[in-house]
């Protein structure tokens, strides 16, 4: 079983990842609450297989404090439940300016008098899930075909050789 948990900035490609990896044949859940993925590790691995690859997105939308997600990890490594951390970032100004385009809210908006301190906040929020994170990813430079590029490369099957070619 494979466990890929996905993280970081607002606005710095998580769902994007998330899509691609789905692509990839990750089963991927936004959002999970951290108390609940333990158990979903004895679901996935008492099953017939099915859930295999498994990628989570977690980030500042479920809470401030992630004393939860590292005790959450801490019960993985106990079950010998092997996991990753992709942490995603990206400029300040990369940010601000996919917020201006979406038109969506910063999930700190309250907490913060401007996007520019929201995102400062995150940053130190983060910050102790990046120095744990195996792989950072900056999406500040990257399309979204470089990205998928990206992903591929970390977290594509070996034994595809090459990039399946799909017609409708």
């Amino acid at each position: 079983m494979e466990f890929i948990i996905i993280s970081g900035l607002s606005g710095a490609g998580k769902s994007k990842a998330a899509s691609f990896l789905e692509d990839m044949d990750y089963f991927c859940i936004d959002n999970l609450p951290a108390p609940l993925i333990p158990k979903f590790a004895e679901l996935c691995a008492a099953g017939p297989g099915k859930y295999d690859r498994v990628a989570l997105v977690t980030d500042v939308r479920t809470g401030t404090n992630f004393d939860g997600l590292f005790h959450a990890l801490d019960v993985l490594e106990e079950m010998k439940c092997a996991y990753r951390i992709l942490f995603m970032e990206a400029s300040g100004e990369t940010i601000i300016k996919r917020y201006k385009e979406t038109r969506r809210s910063h999930p700190l908006a309250e907490e913060a008098d401007s996007l520019e301190e929201a995102i400062g906040l995150e940053r130190q929020m983060l910050a102790p899930l990046r120095e744990r994170a195996d792989k950072i990813i900056d999406s500040s430079n990257l399309s979204t075909a470089k990205l998928k590029g990206v992903l591929r490369q970390m977290f594509g099957r070996a034994d595809t050789g090459r990039e399946r070619m799909e017609v409708r």
